[in-house]
């Protein structure tokens, strides 16, 4: 394109610009740059109707609310304000089994008495004696015979009471494949007794 009918163009555009500024200056709706609203006739009637209106609105809302959570009092649901990030701790501690009353005093005192990282410090040797005495256990019992049914006894919670057929069996451990469970049970073989 050439320089003259670029600038032609420019001119042009310029030239509409200008037009549909004047066309709206002379409407009134420009203002220097600024657009002025057309002004809107405010009829206290209504706005009074509208505020009313917004009013019971909001008293509706509040009593849906005060009705659920005097619902949820009433089943005896447990509040669920807090932080977000503790429901998976809460949902973890639930899981956990139940201590007997001397276990849940000793925990208690242990928990008054230590720091976090020293607890810590004490889980790991807890957990290594509980493996180390699996472990001796295992090896003075005699290993789980293949395809025998045996009741889980010991190892995580959420398998103790299951009952399965042996799968696989070495000296210390053991593969038990339980009803409803997609993978089988590794546990020691202390931790299953054979049925009757």
């Amino acid at each position: 394109m050439s320089d003259s009918k670029m600038m032609s163009g420019i001119d042009t555009a310029l030239a509409a610009a200008k037009a549909r500024k004047a066309m709206k200056e002379s409407a009134g709706i420009l203002v220097g740059t600024a657009q002025v609203k057309s002004p809107r006739a405010i009829d206290p009637a209504k706005e009074i109707e509208r505020a009313a209106a917004k009013a019971i609105k909001f008293v509706e809302r509040e009593e849906r609310r005060a009705a659920r959570e005097a619902l949820k009092e009433a089943r005896g649901d447990k509040p669920t304000k807090g932080p977000a990030h503790m429901k998976k701790v809460q949902r973890a501690l639930s899981k956990l089994p139940s201590l007997n009353e001397t276990a849940a005093e000793e925990f208690k005192s242990l928990v008054a008495n230590f720091g976090v990282y020293e607890l810590e410090k004490f889980a790991l040797h807890l957990q290594h004696y509980s493996r180390t005495q699996k472990t001796i256990q295992a090896a003075q019992g005699e290993r789980l015979p293949l395809g025998a049914s045996v009741t889980i006894i010991g190892g995580e919670p959420r398998f103790i009471g299951l009952q399965g057929k042996v799968i696989h069996a070495q000296k210390l451990r053991a593969k038990v494949a339980v009803d409803g469970l997609k993978k089988p049970v590794y546990i020691y073989t202390g931790e299953a007794k054979i049925n009757q």
